[in-house]
């Protein structure tokens, strides 16, 4: 069938490309997740207790609503839409609908309490196939919108109380089992199990207590101020004219300003906050002539400002600029340009002078403050616009449409740092069931990654899709990466493709100091012969080399059929046999015996300050790993070259005088 099924248009949608940094950070990411969670901090009688509330809601079947299916129905209704439309525009539309029984899909959808299980299971198993093109997004929702329906259908009027009965029976020994041996690998298929028993309606305080138990956030990056200074701090040093009217007498000098432009974090826990701000002092030398008198002075103002930014996961916004000028000023010197009552006009602009000396320096600070308002909110306006443009096309937007945006997400910042705290994990999957690991003092960017996250992300990427030669070569394009020579093609080595596991397709998995990297395939292609499944691990050490952090392999890449236990005394096939042969080829060159961590570069305002040296890589029993970098060691020798801060660092640095 896959043979001669045409497959759909594919109109793959153009998003920015992710910067190279982000690729780099992403790439880490996926590089960086672990394996065999331990119970940490959800203790062993709490899974003891789900175990048991599982087993006594096996025996409690739920008899379902009939407005439940009326409902599931219009959710099929609603999801065929979109692939209506597509198949229309699409040459191979109508194979498409004879293939997935459109009849039948649009009868069931019209049905409501009506449906008929059976007929629902069949769409569903047609929907599940392994074959090219089920896996575009218009496809997958009407694949989840029948199963949704099946399982009520089925718990309304089929053989769903056995369904269930068995599921939550499974679901008790798997919650025993991690209450016994430590380890929530066994719960690690579980979250689909939940997503069913929900959809039929069943055992709702089980699935709520087993999803607040595994359902902690799974990432946390931060990003010290001591970092983020980098790219905002420097130095202001300005002389600029004076001319000014202050109390009508025109002034005119030179006004010398110097100080600081520097961020400033603070606490906030409902978004992330930061200042930008001025802090400088203006030291002018003026003269003012009204009539025959010509005043010389000496003027000092400090001046400062301060714009307050926000950032949380949807925009970027910022508030008014809040100013200051604070101005003393003294004379240096009164000359009087006349020869007669010389000394008369002498004191009465003496006395003038003092009389409205506060007066003057009260204007001249309300100058000051409307001028540098108005000049730091000019000057900072394009930044900000830039930076909530930035985040939109190169965060939020590319990761929205590659469908790894976080489904929960807070940001928020502390005195020292910009914390983004995040749970990876859809309706159907699990995140982490404690605690991060502490970030060494040095760090000034420290990325905490539980291993749910890394293969939710990847389970939600790549479970059950056909991913080709071709596809690799774009996504490494995409990511402005180097395709791995391992999968290109040369004479020993055909075009290939592989069919994804649909659960837990790419996986890495962590222990103690120890990574685990693994591909599950249910069918390999190369060239034009087709092969079993097998999955394909390797194991690394975290370790160090002479030039930091290194991963090093524990023994040969194990690539074996799924289920197949190495000596066991069971033999392979011989189809089996030939893919393990070439799988080995290929996946010894793409995981390496040793791997270098190399340093993070850095992009923008900050690339100066990169590429950083890793200083923390540390992986745990519990399914944590977190990684941090320090800032490189200074030059201690030459002149650094003076850097151009802009985009969101382009604060003011022609600061007006009083």
């Amino acid at each position: 069938m896959a043979a001669a099924l045409p497959t759909a248009d594919r109109k793959v949608s153009q998003a920015s490309p992710i910067s190279r940094s982000m690729a780099a950070a992403f790439m880490a990411a996926c590089a960086l997740a672990g394996r065999h969670p331990c119970l940490a901090e959800v203790p062993a009688e709490r899974f003891e207790q789900l175990a048991t509330q599982a087993g006594q809601a096996a025996t409690a079947f739920r008899p379902v609503d009939p407005s439940a299916l009326d409902a599931a129905a219009s959710g099929l209704r609603d999801s065929l839409r979109p692939l209506a439309a597509l198949l229309a525009r699409s040459r191979s539309g109508p194979d498409w609908k004879t293939y997935l029984d459109w009849p039948a899909l649009e009868a069931q959808a019209a049905a409501g309490a009506a449906a008929d299980p059976v007929v629902l299971r069949k769409l569903e198993d047609r929907l599940n196939a392994a074959e090219t093109g089920l896996d575009m997004p218009d496809f997958v929702r009407v694949r989840k919108a029948v199963t949704r329906y099946a399982e009520t259908a089925d718990a309304a009027k089929g053989a769903g109380a056995k369904r269930c009965a068995q599921r939550l029976e499974s679901l008790a020994a798997a919650l025993r089992a991690a209450a016994a041996n430590g380890s929530l690998t066994s719960l690690a298929a579980t979250g689909p199990m939940l997503e069913r028993l929900g959809e039929a309606g069943q055992a709702p305080d089980v699935i709520r207590g087993v999803r607040d138990a595994l359902g902690r956030p799974n990432m946390m990056l931060e990003v010290h101020e001591r970092l983020f200074a980098q790219a905002v701090d420097r130095p202001v040093d300005e002389v600029e004219p004076v001319n000014e009217s202050i109390l009508g007498t025109r002034i005119r000098g030179v006004g010398h300003t110097t100080g600081l432009v520097h961020v400033d974090f603070v606490p906030s826990m409902d978004r992330a906050a930061f200042d930008l701000v001025l802090a400088a002092r203006n030291v002018s030398n003026t003269r003012g002539t009204q009539g025959p008198v010509t005043v010389r002075s000496h003027g000092l103002t400090d001046i400062s400002a301060r714009r307050r930014i926000f950032l949380d996961d949807r925009t970027v916004t910022a508030s008014p600029v809040e100013a200051s000028a604070s101005t003393d000023s003294h004379v240096t010197g009164i000359q009087v340009n006349s020869l007669i009552g010389r000394r008369i006009i002498d004191r009465i602009a003496r006395r003038k002078i003092a009389e409205t000396k506060p007066r003057a320096e009260a204007v001249a600070e309300a100058k000051a403050r409307d001028r540098i308002r108005r000049e730091f909110t000019a000057q900072t306006d394009p930044a900000i616009a830039q930076f909530r443009s930035e985040f939109q096309t190169r965060v939020r937007r590319p990761l929205e449409s590659r469908g790894l945006y976080p489904e929960w997400i807070h940001i928020h910042s502390t005195d020292s740092a910009l914390v983004t705290t995040a749970r990876k994990a859809s309706a159907t999957q699990l995140a982490a069931a404690s605690s991060p690991p502490a970030a060494a003092d040095a760090n000034v960017l420290t990325a905490r990654i539980h291993e749910s996250a890394v293969n939710n992300s990847l389970e939600q990427q790549f479970g059950g899709r056909i991913f080709t030669q071709d596809d690799a070569a774009k996504l490494a394009t995409d990511f402005q990466a180097k395709m791995p020579e391992s999968l290109g093609s040369d004479a020993d080595q055909q075009p290939w493709a592989i069919t994804f596991a649909k659960h837990r397709p790419i996986s890495v998995s962590v222990a103690d100091g120890r990574l685990t990297f693994m591909v599950r395939g249910d069918k390999f292609v190369s060239g034009e012969r087709d092969f079993p499944g097998m999955d394909i691990w390797a194991t690394y050490a975290i370790g160090r080399s002479d030039r930091g952090f290194a991963l090093t392999r524990d023994g040969d890449v194990q690539i074996y059929p799924p289920g197949f236990k190495p000596g066991s005394g069971e033999k392979l096939s011989p189809a089996e046999t030939s893919v393990r042969r070439i799988l080995q080829r290929r996946f010894d060159k793409l995981l390496k015996s040793d791997i270098e961590i190399p340093d993070l570069p850095l992009q923008g305002e900050l690339a100066h300050v990169g590429p950083l040296p890793m200083h923390q890589f540390e992986s745990r029993g519990d399914g944590w790993i977190v990684a941090g970098w320090r800032k490189k060691d200074p030059i201690v020798h030459g002149t650094p070259t003076p850097v151009a801060v802009t985009a969101v660092t382009s604060i003011p640095t022609r600061l007006t005088r009083p």
